[in-house]
Order: C-alpha cells, then structure tokens, then sequence
C-alpha cells in the first residue's frame, strides 16, 4: 500500500486516489501547503493497486520503447500573437490545437475560478486550449483527470495528456496498460512549488490593489520573453508588472527554492529515455535574435514514434529546426540534475502566514530594494547598447 511510501518521495500525483477502488484514499494539506495521502483502513481491502500506480513507487513508462537520445528541435509557432501569448515558443497551442482542430481531447493544468490555485482538467474546445495553455508555475491538483481520460480513451476518444514526468508517470500507472489513443506531454520540470506560496502571493496583490485579479501570465513577453516577466491584470483596470530582477516569485523559485516540494529533491524523472512522447521547454542555452528573445523559443525533445507523430502534425504551423541533444542539456540542466532544498523553507513556512508573501521572499534572499534597482539599472543601460553593438557587429 503506498502507505510505504515516504513524505519525502510522495510527489501529490492523486493517481492512488484516483485507482481505489474503495474510495478508501484521501488527502490532507500539510503545513506547506502540499498534498498527502491518508488510507482509511476500516475500507481499504489491500488490493495494493495504489502501489502499483504510484509513480513514487515506479517509473511507469510507454510500451513503446523511447529513445535514450531523443530528436531534438528548436521551435516555435509561426503566428506572433500566439506565441507572444505563450510561456515559450507556443510548442504545447501548436500540439494542442492539432487536436482540438479535430475533435480530440487534451488535459492540462488551469487555473480556478478566483485564481484560488490549479488543477487538471479535459477539453475539446479552444476555449479550454487557451486555460490550459502558459505554465503556472505550481501544483496542479490532478484529483479525477486519470479517472476522466480513462473514460475517454475506452470510448475511443484520442486524448493528449500535458503534466510534469511524475504525472505522466503516474498516469500510465494508474491506466495499466497501453492505450494507442493516448498521446502525452511531459514538460521540463525544475521543481513544483506549493499552492500556498501562489495563493499567498495573490492574497498580498489582491490587498494592494484592492481588487480581485483578472489574468496571471507569469512569463509575460511585454518586455521580452528572457526577461521572465510577470503580469498580473486586475478587475479595476490596474496592472502588475515585475520582471525577473524585482519580481518575487521568479526570485522565490529560481534563485531562492524557497517552496518547492520536498520530492523535488530525490525526483526519479530527471534521466533519458523520458516517460512522455514529447519533452518540451524553454530553449535555454542558444544564441537569440531580438525577435526570439522577445517571442520566446521551445525545445522540443522527441522520446517516441508518437512524438514523431506529435510534432508532424504541428508542424505546419510550427518553425522546426533540429539541433544537437547536447545544447538541450546544456541550456537546461534540471533534465538532468534535482532541485536542492533551501534550509530557510521553514523560515519561509512560519512566516509566510501573517507576513506579506514578497517582503517574506526578500528577506529570506537578502535582497534589498537598492541592490535590485542597481540591478536593473546596469540591465537597462546593456538593453539600450545592444542595438549599437548589433549594428556594429552585423549581428541581427
């Protein structure tokens, strides 16, 4: 029973939750805000199929045998607005709309109503194609999606599954077997942040602004997409722009690793061959025009004949170019390498409650509104000689 597994190896997947079959599994929120499961005794029968789903437990992987080297591309998709609208190069819309466009089925991460947090959810429209694309940057409760993509599937409906590896994982552990007509999606994963730290963030925002919130685009392309940017629009009209210099939660996450789930540290998921058809991601690491720098660029990591499949049938409307598997390693490092735990989580978690959540983050980083305005100052005067040194050196 997963009982045996640890609260250090539990990644909150819900897949055993999902595959009881005596809805003896439920879930409690710890102190840091994360998920864990709790088995009802007097209900369960020791089936131990929730062992046998866990991803924790085992990396559940396709049938199909993936590749140790994946084909490897630089994309991106040709509609501007579209990928100025997107986290990345619009890689997941181009995949997506491809089955949209036909009537098939995609699930992935949302936000809820109120931007209370997230979960999974399935669609066939474009209208869910759009809430599910841009990543959210935190756990999504995946409570019910393998239940609902198993109905899915066993009526024949094509379904591409979008999550983290150890979703993808435990999505095909809960299923058990091969389905012909599911397709998946893993994306390049540092680490998954609790829902607290969000929730936190949005609670102090919502208080300052003095107005419920309208749109999160974390990743926000208005300045460019390196600039890691985040917007956030209210219902008063007011807007909410920090970039990755003196925005929190790029510094929390990234730089601090504040409030990342403790299994991030001992990930089974970061090794080749993936889980999924199709790895995909920022394009860290390659030499960027202005255009890319402002629109942003996807690495696409083909694993399967599936993804092969995958990434045809975005191509037309996708810019594809292949590139070595070793810039895709080199640009982003946590393919390979687990997230380390910052020892001032606690502090992060005991304060976090009654303090606000950016004064809480700055100071944990010991990061003062001087030195980040400093910061952005020298960035500023590199972003007005750029176009010289580019006329200069012929580069476009």
């Amino acid at each position: 029973m997963i009982d045996k597994v640890s609260k250090s190896d539990c990644v909150g997947c819900k897949a055993c939750g999902d595959i009881c079959p005596k809805d003896a599994i439920s879930f409690s929120v710890d102190y840091e805000g994360f998920w864990y499961p709790a088995i009802d005794m007097g209900k369960c029968i020791k089936c131990n199929l929730c062992e046998r789903a866990c991803p924790a437990l085992n990396v559940h992987r396709s049938s199909e045998q993936a590749r140790e080297i994946p084909k490897t591309y630089k994309v991106y998709h040709k509609d501007k607005d579209i990928r100025y609208n997107s986290t990345s190069g619009a890689l997941y819309y181009a995949l997506a709309q491809g089955f949209v466009e036909n009537g098939d089925y995609i699930a992935g991460c949302v936000y809820n109503d109120g931007f209370t947090g997230a979960h999974h959810e399935a669609s066939n429209t474009m209208e869910g194609l759009k809430r599910i694309m841009r990543s959210k940057y935190f756990q999504s409760d995946t409570a019910g999606i393998f239940k609902e993509i198993k109905a899915l599937l066993v009526r024949g409906e094509k379904v591409l599954f979008c999550g983290t590896g150890c979703q993808v994982s435990g999505l095909y552990g809960f299923l058990g077997k091969e389905y012909e007509n599911l397709y998946t999606v893993e994306l390049m994963c540092r680490g998954i942040n609790t829902p607290l730290a969000f929730t936190s963030y949005m609670k102090e925002l919502r208080e300052r602004f003095h107005s419920d919130i309208k749109e999160v685009h974390f990743k926000n392309k208005s300045h460019g997409w390196t600039n890691l940017g985040t917007l956030i629009k209210f219902e008063n009209g007011k807007e909410y722009y920090r970039n990755r210099y003196n925005e929190p939660w790029v510094n929390g996450f990234i730089v601090g690793d504040l409030y990342i789930r403790p299994s991030c540290e001992n990930c089974k998921y970061k090794e080749f061959p993936r889980v999924a058809d199709i790895t995909i991601g920022d394009f860290w690491g390659l030499e960027f025009n202005e255009e890319e720098q402002r629109y942003g660029v996807s690495a696409a990591l083909v694993n399967t004949g599936k993804g092969d499949e995958l990434l045809q049938m975005a191509e037309k409307n996708m810019f594809v170019e292949e590139r070595k598997f070793e810039e895709a390693l080199n640009g982003n490092p946590a393919l390979l390498h687990p997230v380390k735990l910052n020892p001032k989580r606690k502090d992060f978690f005991d304060r976090v409650k009654s303090e606000p959540y950016s004064k809480v983050v700055w100071d944990l980083l010991d990061s003062t509104a001087w030195k980040r305005n400093v910061t952005i100052a020298k960035t500023k005067v590199k972003d007005c000689l750029r176009p010289i040194y580019h006329k200069l050196t012929g580069r476009k």
